[in-house]
């Protein structure tokens, strides 16, 4: 997407895009707009020609200077009820309208969104990117997709590139993690997901990389990564990307990690015929934190991060492990695996001990964990566990309402703690036949936490959607991304 920014509107061929809200006493800007559409805009919206309604897009022409213009208006509703999500998804549906009408440029009369600059201008940037995305694939492709055709104009009294600019930003990191989740896997394998991170971060200032391959993981002790990736013939891979800018406040690191399993055939305990389609997205842990991590890195924040992804497949052959191993964790504990389909939570173990040694103020993990976590709340919430209270990830809470991401904590307590301390063979078990299987999987996890504080995210739910909305096409989400880069900013973790 190119934008470029006037002060005021110049006279083009372009067509001119402004919000409406129900009340046009709520246009701030509301003479120049009429004067600039010879004053017809009142009788546009009260003869329905232009609609106030939020979310409904409409379109007309109208004379400016003896030259017929087209006028596309996006309703934005009450005033009163304007929030950021939705205010997000105003924008989403304009850029989707855009896109869909083959639109090739248009001139946006900024002020006309309303009075908060940085929401609505962060909005634009950010809804550009996520809300038209589409993978291509292996598809043969003619056109080039509307991001680099559309040229947009934005007009403001108002300084709103740097705003604009970092929602960009944040929309390509989306976009990013999204092709990476989206990749078939036979394209996506440990190797390769290993490589493109390092392509993606080569040269990158402040940033270190380091990654380990399979005779690193088990020359080291990573025994649980090795369990869960030794089948395949592509071998398990973990990958630390560490950004440190001069100016970081705390020494103390904010550490990022997910689980990339690229692809989960359950391994011994198979999974069913329909349920191996789709499990390419069991990297979508993976693939968000390094979306997190790339904006950071691109928006040159003074921070300190460490994004940990744990990258495997969970495959089958002689020398799989199978249901009744016993493996030695990272950690010096050991593990008895009663079902070779819970690989997440075992991966996750030996990566989230490494990014303990950090020594992180936080640590947060991502992972598309527990089918048990839709069961319990849908798939329109990702499940939320921590060893601490809620005031541990409550500006993460806050944030996620603004692109509705909703949250929804979930409990992990002493219970948990004793059925992953049930094995009679080892010090932990990675599964047990009894309800709660989401809080089980993440009182596991905790085991590795190495007394740091720690939230785990579920995101087995929304990780993908089934279907198209204002955030984009049905498929992988970038779930978490924004709100974490927010936190982050904002030294809010």
């Amino acid at each position: 997407m190119n934008i470029k920014y006037l002060e005021r509107y110049e006279l083009s061929q372009e067509p001119i895009i402004i919000g409406l809200p129900h009340d046009l006493n709520d246009l701030t800007n509301f003479d120049d707009v009429d004067s600039l559409l010879n004053g017809v805009l009142k009788d546009l919206v009260d003869e329905r020609v232009l609609s106030t309604k939020f979310g409904e897009i409409t379109a007309t022409g109208v004379t400016i200077q003896t030259e017929v213009r087209k006028i596309i208006a996006i309703g934005l509703g009450s005033q009163e009820d304007m929030t950021s999500h939705k205010m997000h998804k105003a924008f989403g549906k304009l850029f989707q309208h855009l896109k869909s009408n083959n639109e090739k440029s248009a001139q946006l009369l900024f002020e006309t969104f309303g009075s908060d600059i940085q929401l609505a201008a962060e909005a634009i940037g950010y809804m550009s990117y996520i809300s038209v995305y589409e993978y291509s694939g292996k598809k043969h492709r003619e056109d080039e997709p509307f991001l680099s055709e559309f040229e947009l104009t934005i007009t403001s009294k108002e300084p709103v590139e740097t705003h604009v600019s970092k929602g960009m930003v944040i929309g390509q990191s989306v976009n990013y993690a999204r092709d990476i989740s989206e990749t078939p896997p036979n394209y996506m394998t440990p190797e390769i997901f290993a490589d493109k991170i390092s392509s993606t971060f080569k040269g990158k200032a402040h940033v270190n990389i380091q990654i380990k391959d399979e005779f690193d993981l088990s020359d080291e002790g990573y025994g649980l990564i090795t369990a869960v990736g030794k089948a395949s013939e592509n071998k398990p891979r973990l990958v630390t990307v560490e950004y440190r800018h001069p100016a970081a406040h705390d020494v103390k690191p904010v550490a990022l990690v997910g689980k990339g399993i690229t692809y989960d055939s359950g391994g011994y305990s198979i999974k069913s015929k329909t349920g191996m389609p789709g499990m390419k997205y069991d990297l979508t842990g993976a693939a968000n934190v390094i979306g997190m991590i790339r904006g950071i890195v691109e928006m040159k924040l003074p921070v300190h991060v460490v994004a940990t992804v744990v990258l495997a497949e969970n495959m089958i052959s002689g020398n799989a492990m199978k249901p009744d191993d016993v493996f030695t964790s990272l950690s010096g504990q050991t593990v008895e695996v009663k079902n070779t389909d819970a690989e997440g939570r075992l991966v996750l173990g030996d990566a989230v001990f490494h990014a303990s040694q950090y020594s992180p103020r936080i640590i947060l993990d991502f992972a598309t964990l527990t089918g048990a976590v839709i069961a319990a709340i849908g798939n329109e919430r990702t499940g939320v566990f921590t060893n601490k209270d809620q005031d541990l990830v409550a500006p993460i809470f806050d944030l996620s309402e603004e692109v509705g991401d909703e949250l929804w904590r979930l409990p992990l307590g002493d219970k948990e703690e004793r059925s992953v301390k049930s094995s009679k063979v080892a010090d932990l078990t990675n599964h047990v036949e009894k309800p709660g299987r989401a809080s089980f999987a993440a009182g596991f996890i905790r085991q590795f936490v190495n007394g740091s504080p720690w939230a785990h995210f579920d995101i087995a739910g929304t990780g993908t959607r089934s279907r198209r909305g204002a955030y984009g096409p049905k498929g992988a989400t970038g779930v978490l991304i924004r709100s974490v880069i927010k936190a982050v900013e904002g030294d809010l973790i």
